[in-house]
């Protein structure tokens, strides 16, 4: 049987950020609309966060960050 490996726990105390976009991913003007995305890179070493930032406008990359921890920071770093 294959494991399955959990990586969301949507049963937490966190605060949740507000859904700015309703899933409108249309710009028509750069810095208009920016989205991230994290992505997980497994490595002989352990696993490194590739965080990129898009600008919806014209789909190119404004901004990216690589870590080895997923720390909010790692975000922000990005932008």
């Amino acid at each position: 049987m294959c494991q399955v490996l959990k990586t969301t726990d949507s049963s937490h105390m966190y605060v949740v950020a507000e859904n700015h976009l309703s899933r409108d991913f249309q710009a028509t003007r750069p810095a208009e609309k920016w989205v991230s995305d994290l992505t997980y890179i497994r490595t002989g070493e352990g696993w490194l966060y590739l965080t990129v930032v898009l600008d919806l406008a014209d789909r190119k990359i404004v901004g990216w960050a690589l870590s080895e921890t997923m720390e909010a920071e790692a975000t922000t770093v990005a932008a």
